[in-house]
Formats: structure tokens, C-alpha cells, sequence
């Protein structure tokens, strides 16, 4: 058997905030009317119907505001996500969606990865795009710089720029320490005739 109820707030796969719903008797009796989640659908609350209604359309309009306030704020923001890179720039890993919801709550947004529209991992620096779906009736479109960790001008910096440099296969050449002068003392006695004396005269 079944009833008429009318919800109080909103049941996942059931209906929203007053709606009135057909359900199992049971379902009704042992879950939703002694979790307040929904009233009988009497004479007298249905009336109240009507009130329920007004209250949902007035929350729905407050956060639709408060979502499209967080959009223009996304839409004028320009997110800087550093990261490890090798010679010529190149990153070690990928951006993903993760790394900019991480970014995003430093920066005071608490947004789930998932509304992140991101359409592939970025491998490379530069500034890009991506939609961030924060309601069904509102996107915004968020614009990120991908930035090297490594600052210009630091030994980091001008050992990976050298090493981008250097023939492919090669390393880079290192000079060797300057040679000391040898003073005549420790000059090896020179050879005559480029043979020992030990030998003896050279037969005619």
C-alpha cells in the first residue's frame, strides 16, 4: 500500500523541498516521517504546502546570487600554479584538475575538483583556460598560469640552462685547475740525443 507525503526537505531520488511524493507505506512510516523528512499529506499541511514552496524559491534565488558572486570573482582572478621543471622548461608530471582545486582554496575557494571542465593534463608552462561549472545555470571561466618553481638567477637556474646548452650526449666541459710553474730544481735532467748517457759513445 501506499501514501502521500509531503517532503520537508530535499530526498535524494525522491523530490525537493515540498513536494508531494506517492511512497510506500512502510518507507514512509519507518524512515521518512521519523526522520522529519517528510509530513503527512493531510488536509491541513497541505495548505502549508504552498509556504514550503515560497521558502525553497527564495533559498534557490540566494544561493543562484551567492554562486554567480563566486563566479565573477573567478572570472577576474588569474591563478600562478608553480612547478618543478627540468632543462628548457619542461615539467616533471602534469597539471591536473587536483593541483588547481588546491590552489583555489589558498585562495579562499572551496571548489571540488570535479566542477573543474578540464579537458586533458597541461604539460606545459603558460597561461590557460578552463570552465568551472558551479551550478546548473551559472560557469564560469578561470584563467591559470603555470610558472617554473625555479627562480632566475639561481645556481638551480644556471646549472639546468648549462646543461640545456651543452651538446646533446656531452657533458658540459669542465676547465681544470691552472698548473703551477715547476721551479729548475724540479726539472727532470734532459735527455741527449734521446738516449741515457748510461749507454756509453755512439759507435761510428
Amino acid at each position: 500500500m501506499t501514501t502521500d507525503v509531503i517532503l520537508l526537505q530535499q530526498v535524494k531520488g525522491l523530490g525537493a523541498e515540498g513536494d508531494k511524493v506517492t511512497v510506500a507505506n512502510g518507507y514512509a512510516r519507518n524512515f521518512l516521517l521519523p526522520q522529519r523528512l517528510a509530513m503527512p499529506a493531510t488536509r491541513a499541511n497541505v495548505r502549508q504546502l504552498e509556504e514550503l514552496k515560497k521558502r525553497r524559491t527564495e533559498r534557490e534565488a540566494a544561493e543562484l546570487a551567492s554562486v554567480r558572486e563566486i563566479a565573477d570573482k573567478l572570472t577576474k582572478l588569474t591563478l600562478s600554479i608553480p612547478v618543478a621543471t627540468g632543462p628548457g622548461g619542461k615539467l616533471f608530471g602534469a597539471v591536473t584538475t587536483h593541483h588547481i582545486a588546491e590552489v583555489l582554496v589558498k585562495e579562499g575557494f572551496a571548489i571540488d575538483h570535479h566542477k573543474l571542465e578540464l579537458k586533458h593534463p597541461i604539460h606545459a608552462l603558460g597561461t590557460f583556460d578552463v570552465d568551472v561549472k558551479l551550478h546548473p545555470e551559472v560557469t564560469a571561466s578561470l584563467k591559470f598560469s603555470i610558472v617554473s618553481k625555479t627562480a632566475p638567477g639561481t645556481e638551480e637556474t644556471q646549472a639546468a640552462e648549462a646543461a640545456a646548452k651543452a651538446p646533446r650526449g656531452k657533458k658540459a666541459r669542465v676547465e681544470p685547475p691552472a698548473k703551477v710553474a715547476e721551479s729548475p730544481e724540479q726539472k727532470p735532467a734532459a735527455k741527449k740525443g734521446g738516449k741515457s748517457q748510461a749507454g756509453g759513445k755512439k759507435k761510428s
